[in-house]
């Protein structure tokens, strides 16, 4: 089950890069493209995903300790997350 904050945060970040596409398209067309600025922002974004993925497994494991749930083995994409969050 998703937490409403959950919800809210990704509507925010939702809105603010469909803000950011809107004003990008109304400025003109004959200035310069920076590719390099949209490979920072791609690579920025992944980050930021892998440390909220990683975050929010760490959290729901240590509930689950709280509560006294027995460990359960991790799926793919936690174990994804924690290699990547290891290694970057």
């Amino acid at each position: 089950m998703i937490q409403p904050i959950t919800l809210l945060g990704a509507g925010l970040c939702l809105g603010m890069l469909v803000l950011r596409y809107r004003i990008q398209k109304s400025q003109p067309k004959d200035r310069p493209r920076r590719r390099p600025q949209r490979l920072k922002t791609a690579k920025l974004l992944l980050a930021a995903v892998v440390a909220w993925m990683a975050l929010r497994f760490s959290l729901q494991h240590m509930i689950e300790n709280i509560d006294g749930v027995a460990a359960h083995e991790p799926s793919a994409m936690e174990r994804i997350v924690n290699y990547l969050k290891e290694n970057l």
